[in-house]
């Protein structure tokens, strides 16, 4: 019984941890523009962490090879 109690104990415990996202590539986007598909950008949320690559759009691409990587 004590052992259950040390482990309920370490598992309830606040710890920091780095949570790393990455992507490779995006399938099947839908178009979004009228005239021609869409300028992929890649936009990533954690709770109220955003992260946003915006200005690293891809042009008229529908499954683009992203190749980026973001911590948390």
């Amino acid at each position: 019984m004590q052992s259950d109690e040390i482990i309920k104990r370490l598992l309830m415990q606040e710890t920091k941890t780095n949570v790393r996202c990455y992507i490779v590539r995006a399938f099947n986007l839908a178009a979004r523009d009228s005239d021609s598909p869409s300028d992929p950008y890649v936009k990533v949320i954690l709770g109220e962490d955003i992260r946003d690559d915006r200005a690293n759009y891809v042009t008229d691409e529908q499954a683009p090879n992203i190749y980026k990587m973001f911590e948390f």
